[in-house]
């Protein structure tokens, strides 16, 4: 893999005799993360007088960095790397970069399984981020974190941006371990020795609540299977065999809902950079459940919706404060950024997390696109 050297030099690709330039530029709120700039932002352009970059040019200039590992280098040393310039807003914008990027890395698209939300196919591998109303926050997750499975990238793309508001909000997750290291060091030791038991209640097909809707019967959630036609036991016998996928401990709940229970690590390490990450969504499941008033039992929201809190791996309690205290550090570092129309964002999801500001004037939509890695020294590792 060759060295990218400084970045404020920027990084060129010449692919076919065509010149793209990846130029450096400042948004506001941009940190500085272990030395580094978090998140990068680069400005695609061709030499002047040579023309407004296309998209074919684009990809070609992207896989032609993957290819070079120069993709790969600035996410392990950034976390996220946002490029700008690029003119095509479109859905297949964005399936054409992911696929010049993540092919050329070696990389293939994620699998989604138990998605305990709603999105919409809109391109090959781009989904809609979320459809959850806009004046709801959807606070910082590391995609599928409190999973068993989940993917190595997560990558975004601004197809709207409204008039005021819908920021996309990223927060370093090496940071985030930091400072929970250095305000609540005895939860950060709970956490790392006993792990935690993440649960999701799916409702079943009909019967979605009001702001997330989605089933356990979602075609991303466990109902890839199911045809129309089937009835609900069926159903019900396919969603198992997708839920143990997962894990072995799920059970139905009374008017056929699914809970599901995922028993999964807290904190882990990152593989290239060896430094511990706050890998497991803990601000973001605490986040939603205190803006629907479900942070006590029986933590049923205002919406209907039941959002049980996670425990450590022994079923003992998190204490509250503890949990209120994560979601507060994870809002106070995140960087929010305004996206414009052909923005694509390039995330590490095991160093990054994401969520979504709320907005109330224009259009917003935000794609995205899950990619993962077979290769051993690519992988998350425990701490």
């Amino acid at each position: 893999m060759g060295s990218v050297g400084p970045v404020d030099k920027g990084v060129v690709s010449v692919v076919d005799g065509v010149t793209v330039n990846f130029d450096p530029i400042e948004l506001p709120g941009q940190r500085i993360v272990h030395g580094n700039t978090f998140p990068l932002v680069l400005k695609m352009s061709k030499p002047e007088g040579e023309g407004e970059l296309s998209l074919d040019e684009a990809a070609r200039a992207l896989r032609d960095l993957s290819e070079r590992g120069i993709t790969t280098e600035l996410l392990n040393k950034h976390g996220a790397v946002i490029l700008r310039g690029q003119p095509d807003a479109s859905p297949r914008a964005m399936s054409v970069l992911v696929h010049a990027a993540e092919e050329g890395r070696g990389h293939f698209p994620y699998d989604q399984l138990g998605l305990a939300g709603s999105r919409t196919v809109h391109e090959k591998e781009v989904f809609s981020a979320s459809e959850a109303p806009p004046n709801l926050w959807i606070y910082q997750h590391n995609e599928y974190s409190r999973y068993t499975k989940f993917p190595s990238n997560i990558h975004f793309f601004c197809h709207a941006a409204p008039a005021k508001g819908g920021e996309s909000p990223f927060a370093h997750s090496a940071e985030m371990y930091d400072r929970v290291a250095a305000e609540l060091p005895g939860f950060l030791h709970d956490l790392t020795e006993k792990g935690l038991i993440s649960p999701d209640v799916y409702r079943p097909p009909g019967k979605e609540a009001k702001n997330f809707i989605f089933t356990w019967a979602g075609p991303l959630a466990f109902g890839r299977d199911i045809q129309p036609g089937d009835d609900m036991a069926t159903m019900k016998r396919k969603a198992e065999i997708q839920a143990a996928r997962l894990t072995p401990h799920f059970w139905w709940r009374d008017n056929d809902e699914l809970e599901v229970h995922q028993h999964v690590p807290a904190v882990r390490r990152h593989p290239a950079t060896g430094k511990p990450v706050f890998f497991n969504s803990l601000a973001g499941r605490y986040g939603t459940a205190y803006d629907r008033g479900a942070t006590d039992p029986p933590y049923v929201g205002d919406d209907g919706m039941a959002f049980p809190p996670a425990t450590y791996r022994d079923g003992s309690t998190i204490p509250k404060e503890y949990l209120h205290r994560t979601w507060e550090i994870s809002q106070e570092i995140a960087v929010l950024i305004k996206t414009q129309p052909g923005d694509l964002a390039l995330v590490d999801n095991y160093q990054v997390s994401h969520g979504r500001a709320p907005w109330f004037e224009g259009e917003r939509k935000i794609l995205v696109s899950m990619w993962d890695t077979d290769k051993p020294e690519e992988k998350i590792l425990d701490l």
